[in-house]
């Protein structure tokens, strides 16, 4: 599928709060309670906090375009530092397809932009949190390359959940 990729600006704002919301209320609905859902998505996705992390000089992202609209999109932090990596780091804290867009390469694309992206920068580490029962990601960055080297806790409201952190070498 052909995809364009873009670098964001505050026009995506509308654009990456909406597609923010609703992927990520698509991938987990079923596990959450409505209450949770909607409290984490009210304070990550609302527009005056897009606006706010496409302020921040350390905060990337990336839209993904196909001919029907807008299917994905990538959160970048830049500049972050994790004591179990040697080297530069940046995390790559969301990237999201849409369930329709899903299974057509645009997340692999996605991937690849963000790490051409970081290895331009000079990155020696692409680094991301991903939940433990979340099996078609984790094989998702294990066929990537990433390599599973900590856990961490992650809050989703009152729900504590277990992540693995996977990084790739860059």
């Amino acid at each position: 599928m052909e995809v364009k990729i873009v670098n964001c600006t505050l026009k995506h704002r509308a654009v990456l709060a909406e597609l923010g919301a609703s992927t990520f209320y698509e991938s987990y609905k079923d596990e959450n309670t409505e209450q949770d859902m909607q409290q984490y998505i009210q304070s990550t996705y609302a527009i005056e906090k897009i606006e706010e992390n496409l302020g921040d000089t350390n905060v990337i992202y990336f839209l993904a375009y196909t001919y029907d609209g807008e299917a994905g999109y990538v959160k970048l932090l830049l500049n972050q530092f994790n004591p179990k990596l040697n080297g530069s780091c940046a995390e790559l804290e969301k990237i999201y397809v849409r369930k329709s867009f899903q299974r057509k390469g645009i997340a692999h694309q996605l991937l690849m932009h963000t790490i051409q992206f970081c290895k331009t920068h000079q990155y020696k580490n692409l680094y991301l949190g991903v939940w433990q029962q979340n099996f078609n990601a984790l094989a998702f960055y294990e066929k990537e390359g990433f390599k599973t080297f900590d856990e961490r806790k992650f809050n989703l409201g009152d729900r504590i959940c277990d992540d693995f952190m996977l990084n790739l070498e860059l």
